[in-house]
């Protein structure tokens, strides 16, 4: 067992969750990192990257288990500073759909199918986030009625998962930010400061919000 002192540790590499709807630029904040990057594009929606000279793309076909494979070939070789799964909400869908396919249920996914599905993707979740880089998930976004303690009802916006997995994936990620505009003047920003209303956080660098090419700001210091 290595024990270390928590004035020796550094920030090395971030697990990153990005959500917001459609149209936000979830896709073009990926680009917009430093690094050399690499998507897994499973919404196919990466053509607004098309000419970025800094970012590799693999879009996964129809038989999902190719994200396995994937990870085995990246756990032994991987030349990138970010990797970034684009969307983990459709990776979700995606897996169910599967599953159903290759069931005997005529194409319905089963219950077993569902817990097949929360197993895989937070364990694959996990593999990607053991990466010696720093990984990026993108989701999209649901809106769901709160009802507090004290009976005030308002609407919170959360990544568009099955409660159990975006539970799961928050905790696991080091930050997790929602795609917003600003009324004033239309510029987009990553919020990531929870409060009732959204699911966000900053547990490495603190910040209220950032811009987009700011998410991994402070990376290696």
């Amino acid at each position: 067992m290595n024990i270390m002192k928590a004035t020796d540790m550094k920030t090395e590499n971030l697990t990153v969750l990005i959500y917001g709807a459609p149209g936000m630029g979830k896709t073009t904040l990926l680009g917009e990192q430093k690094g050399r990057t690499l998507i897994i594009d499973i919404d196919k929606g990466t053509s607004v990257l098309a000419g970025n000279d800094n970012v590799d793309i693999v879009r996964i076909s129809e038989n999902i288990g190719e994200i396995q494979n994937l990870i085995k070939e990246l756990q032994k070789t991987n030349e990138y500073k970010n990797i970034c799964i684009d969307s983990v909400s459709e990776l979700e869908r995606a897996m169910l759909s599967y599953f159903g396919r290759v069931g005997n249920n005529k194409g319905v996914p089963t219950l077993q199918d569902y817990l097949r599905a929360d197993t895989y993707i937070i364990d694959w979740c996990r593999q990607f986030r053991s990466l010696p880089c720093n990984i990026i998930f993108t989701a999209w976004e649901k809106y769901t009625e709160i009802t507090s303690p004290t009976g005030e009802k308002y609407t919170r916006a959360t990544p568009l998962l099955r409660d159990k997995n975006m539970e799961n994936l928050c905790g696991l990620c080091d930050i997790v930010g929602r795609i917003v505009t600003n009324p004033d003047n239309g510029e987009r920003y990553v919020w990531l400061e929870g409060k009732p209303e959204m699911i966000a956080k900053d547990r490495i660098y603190k910040r209220r919000y950032c811009k987009f090419d700011d998410v991994l700001k402070g990376e290696n210091t």
